[in-house]
């Protein structure tokens, strides 16, 4: 059987953490992302961690009735991308991400889908699935978005405790894909009376 490694990207941390990182703000669309080149970044730095080449990207992100947005469709286009959505509560919170992110890791696991598992996410209710895809022989690497002083942003220690390493994404990944959005400066109305 051939080894491989898989990639486990929770799009709402990678994504808030990088816009925080580039803009101060975790607004999501304060930012605009180049999301190919993105992934491609992602897929090296797994592919140069682990020594194997990559069986998939699994993306997690959540959607309006878990059906994807435009954008969401796109990302699922990409090459080796899986994606997988969990929906929005009513209160506008993502629901099913990390439970659908948990159960993948522990049934890849279970099923030898990948020696090495490299999850980029910082939330702590991942940490026993972490636990339990180990005790399946699976090395799993946290990947954590990097601050400007190039620590990682926002990783639980639960989850840095349970990870067989953490590691950050190259800063370049993410300032070379992610870019504040400028917004435009309103031109002020002319004065009653004069032409615009």
């Amino acid at each position: 059987m051939r080894s491989n490694c898989a990639l486990y990207v929770d799009a709402g941390y990678l994504l808030a953490s990088a816009a925080t990182r580039v803009s101060g703000t975790s607004l999501r669309n304060g930012v605009h992302v180049e999301y190919g080149p993105l992934v491609d970044g992602l897929i090296k730095q797994a592919e140069e961690l682990s020594g194997l080449p990559l069986l998939r990207v699994h993306w997690y992100d959540s959607a309006k009735d878990g059906v994807p947005d435009a954008q969401q469709g796109r990302i699922g286009e990409l090459a080796k991308v899986k994606l997988r959505l969990g929906r929005f509560g009513v209160d506008g919170q993502q629901k099913g991400v990390d439970l659908r992110i948990g159960l993948d890791l522990v049934t890849h696991a279970r099923n030898a889908a990948a020696d090495v598992f490299l999850l980029v996410s910082g939330d702590d209710d991942l940490t026993e699935a972490v636990e339990e895809a180990q005790v399946h022989g699976v090395q799993v690497i946290v990947l954590g978005v990097p601050h400007s002083s190039g620590r990682p942003h926002g990783v639980s220690r639960h989850l840095v405790r349970a990870a067989d390493e953490l590691t950050t994404i190259h800063a370049a990944t993410i300032d070379d894909t992610v870019m504040k959005k400028e917004r435009p400066v309103p031109v002020p109305a002319p004065p009653p009376g004069e032409p615009a």
